[in-house]
Parts: C-alpha cells; structure tokens; sequence
C-alpha cells in the first residue's frame, strides 16, 4: 500500500466515522423531538378531554387528585395543569347562533375571535368528519375538539399550547446545536485518532517495501553466482537442454527481481524535482514508436490515435513507464492478427484520458476487477506468455499517483484499458 492509498484509506476512516455519529445524533435529536411532540400532544388531549366532559370548562382538581404525584405522575400533572391551562370554549345551538363564549381563562384572544375560531373548526369538522373525542384539529397555537351535543347543538374548545410549542422550539434549537459541536468535536477527534488508527498499517506497508527491497537485492548474488557457474558449464562441456533450461530460468529470476524492485519504486513519493510540463502527446508516441517492430513480427497492427499538444505537469519516465507498460501488456494478450489502438485526449486542461485497446474475442466472462491485483494470472489467457502479473499493478500505482484511476473492461470484441491522469 502506497502513500496515496494510505491517505486515502485515512480519509475513508474519517468519513465513515464522522458519517456514523452523525447519522447516530440525528436519529437521537429526531426520536428527541417526536417524543417532546408527542408528549406535548398527549397533555392537550387529556386536558381537552377533561374540558369538553366538564361542559367547556375545566373541572377544579379534587383533593384526591392533589395527592396522586407521587402515584400517579400524570394524574398529579394534569391536577397542576388545571390551574394554568389557557383555554377557551365555544357553544352553538342547532341553528349554529351562538349560545355560550368562555374567554375567562385566556388572554391573547376576545370574544369576536374566539367565536371566528370555533366557526373555522366547526365547519373544518363538518366537511372532513375527522375530528372526535379521539382526533384533534390545530389552529395557530391552539389544539381544538368539537363535539356533537344532545341537543343538536356543537361544542369547540380550544387549548393554548404557545408556551409549550416555545418550551420545545428552545429544546430543539438546544438539541441542534450540541449536536453540531458535538458533530465538529466528533470530527476533529477522529480526525487526531485516524493518524493512530492507520499507524499499523503504515508500518506494514514500510516494513513491506524493505523486505522486497532487500529480498530483491540478496537474490540478484545467488543469481549471479547461478549464471556464472553455468556458463562456465557451457563453456567446458557445451550448451546442452540443461543448461539453456537454467539459464532460462535465471532470466525469468532476473525479471521477477527487476520487476519487485519496480514495485517499491512505485510506491515512493514522486520527486517533485523530476516534475516539469511535459508534451504527453509526444511522450505516448515515442512509447509506442519502439512496439511496432514487435507487433509486426507477432502479425498484429498498433494503431497510435493521439490527440496533438496534449501537456500536463508529470514526471516524463513514469509517463513513459505507464505507456510502455499498457502496451506491452496488450500486444501480448492482443488475439492472433489481432489490433491494438492507443488514444490519448484531454477533455480538460491539466487533464488527460489515455486508452490502450486490444482484440481480446474471448474477454466478456473475463474478470477484469482482478487484473490490477498483484500476480494475478488469468489461467486461460495467460497461460503461455510468461508474465508476473505486476506490470498492471505498478500502471495502477502510477495513475494513483496522479490523482486519477485506470480502469479495464470489455467493449465490441476488444479489452479496453482507461487511464484518468491529471496535473499534480
């Protein structure tokens, strides 16, 4: 794991955690909210209850009642509550003429808006049937009920809850903004503990990068020590199945080491000193020129479609290394008599798009996904062609490194490699 790849498995971290408390604080500050609703909803009601039951007025708590707190905590609340509820009532006959209007225990409403609120809930009533002894209607800051009387005629009583709708503003404005500092301290937290948290996997990922450093450099003695040995062999005796076997298997050593090596190149910090504008145009071209020879020799075409004066801020050799790896990549698993195209374009300044294509008919079940893990060998399409599965591993490395992505899929016959570079 590269630096990049920490960085961002750092940044994940934070996210997924700053994520997580928030989701957990919203759903608390929401369930907070609900039940401050629902109890307040809940008192109305039974205060209404008892309004509407006692003929529009509220009954004077019995002595009984005054003794229930401890018992009783909502009996012993709506005893207290009888004292300081705000209410008012209204009574029409059969003709709907007013016959009774009740503002004594209010003070934000007369008698002439008191009567305009009961018409709106009464005929709010008549038109919908909602509202019963088990429905509420809401008005402003009032909760209401209508009632049928015996008589014919109708019943509205309207409780102010204006002091508990500010009581639970005020709580949830409260609510919102521990929430937000606890938001930001929860972020700046994870933000100091991510260092930590990411701390093992840095020292796996150096600890990683020594020991192919040093694996690759202790092989290349035995290696040569092997190669040696064995051409003084030829040398002596003559080249025989033995020794062109050994020596094949030295070369293929002697590539696996280079290519560990290039590994943990790939995975160091970029020397921003190498860094400069470069003609990426030029840079694809002069990459592929050197791969037509070979392409020929295998009967395949390499076809170069490069957009003119393409520039980005990069590192010249890593360009260079990026292209050369993708298109010997794809000459070599191109299908017989076969066609590899490569495409460079820059939608956006600072950014470049490059593509290497190649006929692959049997690619459509092929897992694509997988092709970037390290020595990942596709047992069918690669079976023969000697390959250590890393060339695309390190192409990934290096497109990381950009801040872009490269990506491979099938498309029309042909296995499609796109690379998303930007300036760094």
């Amino acid at each position: 794991m590269n630096s990049a790849e920490i960085s961002a498995l750092r940044r994940k971290f934070i996210i997924i955690a700053t994520i997580s408390f928030f989701v957990v604080i919203t759903f608390t500050a929401g369930m907070t909210a609900l039940a401050n609703q629902y109890i307040m909803r809940a008192q109305a009601g039974h205060a209404l209850d008892l309004i509407v039951e006692n003929g529009g007025d509220m009954p004077e708590p019995s002595a009984s009642a005054r003794k229930l707190h401890a018992t009783d905590i909502f009996e012993g609340l709506f005893a207290e509550f009888a004292y300081s509820a705000r209410y008012f009532s209204v009574v029409f006959d059969a003709n709907d003429n007013v016959r009774n209007v009740n503002v004594n225990h209010v003070a934000s409403v007369d008698r002439g808006e008191a009567i305009d609120y009961a018409h709106a809930a009464v005929e709010s009533y008549n038109k919908s049937l909602t509202v019963s002894l088990l429905d509420m209607g809401m008005t402003d800051t009032f909760y209401y009920r209508v009632k049928k009387l015996d008589d014919g005629g109708t019943m509205a009583v309207f409780l102010d809850c204006s002091f508990q709708m500010q009581v639970n503003h005020e709580v949830g404005v409260t609510t919102l903004v521990i929430c937000g500092v606890g938001l930001v301290g929860c972020f700046l937290s994870v933000l100091f503990l991510s260092k930590r948290a990411i701390r093992p996997e840095i020292e796996s990922s150096r600890r990683q990068k020594q020991f192919i450093t040093n694996a690759s450099h202790e092989l290349k003695t035995p290696l040569a020590v092997i190669r040696a040995n064995t051409e003084v062999i030829e040398m002596l005796q003559g080249e025989s199945e033995w020794t062109r076997s050994t020596m094949s298997q030295v070369d293929r050593m002697d590539g696996l080491v280079q290519n560990l090596v290039m590994i943990a190149r790939s995975e160091e910090r970029e020397d921003r000193s190498a860094m400069g504008e470069v003609d990426v145009s030029n840079l694809v071209i002069e990459s592929v020129d050197p791969f037509q020879a070979l392409a020929r020799q295998e009967d395949k075409t390499l076809v170069c479609e490069v957009v003119d004066d393409v520039r980005m801020m990069a590192d010249a050799s890593a360009i260079q290394q990026l292209v050369t790896i993708l298109v010997d990549n794809a000459i070599k698993y191109c299908d017989d008599h076969g066609e590899v195209v490569v495409g460079l374009a820059s939608p956006r300044r600072g950014r470049v798009t490059l593509t290497v294509s190649n006929t692959y008919a049997e690619g459509k079940n092929a897992e694509f996904n997988k092709f970037f893990e390290r020595f990942y060998r596709d047992d069918e399409a690669h079976s023969n062609e000697g390959g250590y599965g890393i060339g695309l591993s390190v192409a990934e490395s290096i497109c990381t490194r950009y801040g872009g992505s490269i990506k491979a899929g099938w498309k029309n016959g042909m296995a499609v490699f796109t690379c998303q570079l930007k300036s760094v």
